[in-house]
């Protein structure tokens, strides 16, 4: 039973201040990475990033605007722990040309599912789009929350920049003590 908190949120990986910035990535289509699909590339060498030397910064949780998104393996194993069990993996490694360092402790991923779960009669929109899926600009995002019927990870098919996650899954990742990463409620999330 629901007491009226919100069962979902959308989740962000902004980072601590200042983030490490990737600057490039690989040459991938991104449309399969953010469509909900299973990636059928069969991907075996690591997937590598270089970090912006002009932005540098601590190391982020989860990088989730290239064309392969990056989660660090620390959030992984507690999205794993709270039962999440939508996405596809592969390896990954971001290189620091500044320090010649490379993070091996990521994996590039994919979110298998995408949910159509925008309440558009509550959500405000910024009137920057026509379209009513995949790329819905919002002012303010309302979720209908009875449309994921449980589902612990999604991408909002509305706007798919947009990673969703349930309550239990906020808070398994809050009692880690994992930095960078903020989750926005009801009427919160602008994208």
């Amino acid at each position: 039973m629901n007491d009226g908190a919100p069962m979902y949120f959308v989740m962000s990986g902004e980072g601590p201040t200042p983030a490490a910035t990737i600057e490039d990535g690989p040459e991938l289509d991104s449309t399969p990475w953010f469509s909900g699909a299973l990636v059928d590339d069969e991907i075996t060498a690591p997937l590598e990033y270089r970090l912006d030397p002009d932005y540098p910064g601590a190391m982020k949780p989860l990088y989730d605007e290239e064309g392969a998104p990056l989660i660090r393996l620390d959030l992984l194993d507690v999205l794993i722990t709270a039962g999440v069990d939508n996405l596809q993996l592969f390896p990954a490694v971001i290189r620091d040309p500044s320090t010649g360092k490379n993070h091996e402790n990521y994996k590039a991923f994919n979110v298998v599912g995408v949910v159509a779960a925008a309440d558009m009669g509550q959500s405000d929109l910024m009137g920057t789009s026509d379209s009513t899926l995949v790329d819905v600009d919002f002012d303010r995002l309302v979720l209908d929350e009875s449309k994921p019927q449980g589902l612990l990870l999604f991408r909002l098919a509305e706007a798919v920049n947009a990673i969703v996650v349930h309550a239990s899954v906020r808070q398994k990742i809050e009692e880690s003590g994992i930095d960078g990463i903020v989750f926005y409620g009801p009427g919160e999330w602008a994208g």
